[in-house]
């Protein structure tokens, strides 16, 4: 499945309203919020989208129009609905095995140049890994935790927030591993209505159709960031098999860490990730339960 710039503009509840929600840096700011367009510079040959490489071009996003189903009675109520039409409404379409905001990118599993080499990735049962990968592996979610993305940022307001020509821009830097613990966070969130009430009933991430395949797409595009960010292009998420679990084999310190043995509601001293600034929901919680559908920690300061 090919991403387009900034997530997958699918309709509300029908494919769970999107998919990657971060907004691009280069956008980030009074002009692309005025105009609406998300088509930033491609360094490789100074055009938007790299157009003049064939790479992309800028052109209006299409997002279905059909109504919302039952579930969700409002209209216009949250950013979220014809994602990203509430911020841009034009952004890069890349070309072939091209991707990226700016079409920089290749698609997941494509490399080179021109992005025509496929090479096949091939998860491995985290409880087989080496000493070495485990250690490579619990290292580079550290180092996530601890880089701010060069790449994206995340909003901190509302569209109407930001004024209506984007005067008030309110973005934030955030680390690799904050920016996707963000996003999950964004397309699970209840509908916070203008009349002060909350609208409780949806969940954009797990409650419709496209559940398996945004959780496909967004560990994807995690493992893609920690590869641009450890220049480590070989690099693969394991996976974790918790069939039948009734406890976590993973809870140790070589690995999402082991239970602090003087207080049971933190994480061992021994694990990196104890270093961790403690804020929301307990780390090691929140890693177990982001556990039962990848392997990344992350602690959605957001939730509480």
């Amino acid at each position: 499945m090919r991403t387009r710039s900034l997530c997958v503009p699918v309709s509300l509840l029908l494919f769970v309203g999107s998919c990657l929600c971060q907004i691009p840096r280069p956008c980030a700011n009074s002009e692309g919020l005025r105009t609406k367009e998300c088509c930033p510079v491609w360094d490789g040959d100074g055009s938007a989208c790299g157009i003049e490489s064939g790479r992309g071009n800028c052109t209006k996003v299409r997002v279905k129009f059909a109504p919302h189903g039952e579930q969700y009675p409002y209209h216009g109520k949250d950013d979220r609905e014809k994602w990203p039409l509430e911020f841009f409404n034009r952004t890069c379409h890349c070309f072939g095995n091209y991707s990226g905001f700016d079409c920089g990118d290749c698609m997941f599993g494509h490399w080179g140049d021109d992005c025509s080499q496929y090479r096949g990735t091939v998860r491995h049962n985290v409880l087989t890994l080496s000493d070495a990968d485990k250690k490579k592996l619990v290292d580079y979610f550290d180092q996530a935790q601890h880089t701010v993305n060069p790449d994206y940022v995340i909003a901190t307001a509302t569209r109407d927030d930001m004024g209506p020509n984007g005067e008030s821009p309110k973005f934030a830097n955030v680390t690799t591993l904050e920016l996707f613990a963000w996003m999950h966070y964004f397309v699970c969130h209840p509908t916070f209505l203008p009349n002060g009430t909350v609208f409780y009933d949806i969940n954009f991430a797990h409650e419709a159709s496209a559940f398996t395949v945004w959780h496909r797409i967004y560990l994807l595009h995690f493992e893609n960031e920690i590869r641009k960010m450890t220049q480590d292009f070989n690099f693969t998420l394991p996976y974790w098999d918790w069939t039948d679990k009734t406890e976590c084999d993973v809870c140790t310190d070589d690995l999402m860490g082991a239970q602090d043995p003087n207080n049971p509601n933190l994480i061992s001293p021994g694990s990196p990730f104890s270093k961790w600034k403690k804020q929301g929901r307990n780390f090691r919680e929140a890693t177990k339960a982001s556990l039962n559908s990848s392997l990344i920690p992350g602690l959605n300061r957001r939730q509480t």
